[in-house]
């Protein structure tokens, strides 16, 4: 493979060399590999699709509805504030990321039981490899995004990026998904053409997987910048069930992706009980028609304050 520098490529594309770095730091660049401090990019890698120019195929525009917002910052609030044993802490996040996990691969066809089983090393012959291996995967994912941002007073690794997720990291995520699958995998978004807009809308219009996934990461770092936690959580969600990047395993994707959101945001996971999955499954299909996340926030919410409860029963050191 042959590789150009930053500022062969500035002549080459027509943008700064401040903007490639930015490409290339963000995923955006295909084949670039990094040496040190300076970015190797492929001869052959296209200029990518500059995202602050495709902002009128914006997919929605998202609505929220009325949430209660000032609840949602004293839940974080209160768990920033956590002073009780650290242990405690974790013992709590290991038991929310296994129902977390039970919950989302009841939906995959694995029930509780199995999942549970699988979590504890326990194998069971009716268990294929894959089932396995994705449940492992998809702790392990999870576990890594607790590490990096660390949860109340346990301190991450300090090496979070910024932005936590980007193209680059989405691709690396799938891959990870199919380890001891497919150890040769490498992901790549799906090559089709998908409607911007509901039908709802009335257009017609169709872009590439690639270019929408552009156009969500550029909603994601500058109009969801500064919303709440939760709600660019959910916002993201949603977009990529309907995106749907990859071949397989949308769901589970997309419920990675969630809990890193909302880890990196300094909220818990949102853990939705088998009563309440089919009522986000159908709260999902009105979010994908119109864009209104509504009820599935309220859903959010809803597990956000028992998970909080759970926080506070553990030694009653929670600022509320």
């Amino acid at each position: 493979m042959v590789y150009i520098s930053v500022k062969e490529a500035s002549k080459k594309w027509g943008i700064t060399e401040r903007r490639i770095r930015i490409l290339c730091s963000e995923g955006r660049v295909d084949g670039v590999v990094r040496s040190g401090w300076a970015w190797n990019i492929p001869i052959t890698a296209q200029k990518p699709g500059d995202g602050r120019k495709i902002r009128h195929i914006k997919n929605f525009d998202l609505r929220t509805g009325p949430i209660n917002f000032d609840r949602l910052n004293e839940i974080k609030t209160g768990i920033d504030n956590y002073n009780g044993k650290q242990e405690d802490l974790q013992r709590y996040f290991d038991d929310s990321l296994n129902r977390f996990l039970s919950a989302l691969f009841v939906e995959e066809g694995i029930d509780e039981e199995n999942v549970l089983a699988i979590l504890s090393n326990k194998t069971n012959e009716n268990l294929s490899v894959e089932q396995i291996c994705l449940v492992k995967n998809t702790k392990s994912i999870i576990v890594g995004f607790f590490k990096e941002t660390g949860f109340g007073n346990i301190t991450g690794n300090g090496s979070k990026p910024i932005p936590f997720f980007s193209e680059k990291r989405f691709k690396n995520i799938q891959n990870r998904l199919f380890n001891g699958i497919d150890d040769y995998k490498q992901s790549e978004f799906r090559d089709v053409e998908i409607p911007f807009a509901g039908a709802w809308a009335q257009d017609n219009r169709t872009y590439k997987v690639k270019v929408q996934m552009e156009t969500l990461m550029v909603q994601s770092e500058n109009e969801w910048a500064n919303i709440n936690g939760v709600v660019k959580s959910s916002f993201m969600f949603g977009e990529l069930l309907r995106i749907q990047p990859f071949e397989e395993h949308s769901l589970i994707f997309a419920s990675i992706i969630l809990a890193g959101n909302l880890l990196y945001a300094g909220y818990p996971l949102t853990v939705i009980d088998s009563e309440n999955y089919n009522e986000l499954k159908a709260d999902l299909s009105l979010t994908l028609k119109r864009g209104n996340y509504n009820k599935i926030l309220r859903l959010f919410e809803k597990s956000l304050e028992v998970e909080y409860s759970r926080i506070k029963e553990l030694s009653g050191k929670l600022t509320d």
